[in-house]
């Protein structure tokens, strides 16, 4: 079978809101994502050789020397295997796999949809070579049975995102404005598991209740990222760069997703490029490993 090709798009959240640990152990989230232009090309063919998988930097991670945190996510851990494993195991198809190649652009650990990106794109290019044999709402549950966040990168619109990930309202595309987005990645990572053990331990060592996202709307959302309390406490050189992008002419920044990546988003191209520009003028300059500027999809 020939090669199959997917540039699977990164993510930030403009809002995140966390609601209460539920039963099943999961946060319920109200979020608004926006994909932005920096993608991971995957590259795949089916094969009946079980699964095999390569990650290559792209430049993006060539530029933040990056190279050597690839081999982590090298293995059939890999979110876009599982994705693969499910769609043939739903299918019920046998002696089946993946010959896969993931030049990756998406900083990992970031906050940005990296993994999660890559495995809608497994999901749709699969489903695609197969005749399209299960209905969007068929493969949206096999992908949020993959992971929280993949079910969004099945639309190609930004779109609100609740629930534990299942519920997405797609958003019309031009109803929001563009930005220009500058990401600042610095020196370390953050786990989602760590984030969300670090938000519960602070709720409760502080008494604090969960915020109540049950009847939250569009317009209640705020441009708010319930991890900062925690994550920029813990970690005062992601403050340090917030509040530099917002006093020299971001309109807004945030914390995407449990970070650590920090994003700034400009009206204008000349104010985004002034920001970078200056960057190393900053003191937490020697704590940036990756800078990069792209734009909303």
């Amino acid at each position: 079978m020939e090669n199959i090709t997917h540039y699977a798009p990164a993510k930030i959240n403009f809002s995140l809101r966390i609601g209460r640990k539920e039963p099943v152990g999961l946060h319920k989230i109200h979020s608004l994502m926006r994909r932005i232009g920096i993608t991971d090309k995957i590259t795949f063919k089916i094969t009946e050789d079980g699964y095999k998988i390569k990650v290559v930097p792209g430049d993006v991670l060539k530029s933040g020397s990056m190279e050597a945190d690839l081999q982590s996510i090298s293995n059939e851990n890999n979110i876009a295997v599982k994705a693969a494993k499910r769609f043939f195991n739903k299918l019920n198809i046998k002696n089946k796999g993946i010959d896969l190649l993931i030049e990756k652009n998406i900083p990992f650990n970031a906050g940005l949809g990296s993994g999660s990106s890559d495995g809608a794109g497994l999901l749709l290019k699969l489903n695609e070579a197969y005749d399209n044999i299960l209905e969007k709402k068929e493969l949206r549950k096999l992908a949020l049975e993959t992971g929280s966040d993949v079910p969004f990168f099945l639309s190609e619109s930004d779109a609100l995102v609740s629930g534990f990930g299942e519920n997405i309202e797609e958003i019309e595309s031009g109803a929001l404005p563009k930005y220009h987005i500058v990401l600042i990645m610095p020196d370390f990572g953050i786990s989602t598991k760590e984030a969300y053990e670090d938000y519960d331990d602070f709720l409760l060592t502080n008494d604090i209740n969960y915020y109540n996202i049950q009847y939250l709307g569009f317009e209640d959302l705020g441009f708010v990222n319930d991890f900062e309390r925690v994550i920029l406490k813990k970690y005062p050189v992601l403050k340090e760069i917030k509040e530099s992008l917002i006093s020299n002419g971001a309109e807004l920044s945030l914390l995407s997703g449990s970070g650590s990546a920090i994003f700034g988003a400009f009206k204008t191209l000349s104010g985004a490029n002034s920001y970078l520009n200056n960057l190393k003028s900053f003191h937490f300059y020697h704590r940036v490993r990756l800078s990069y500027l792209t734009e909303t999809l």
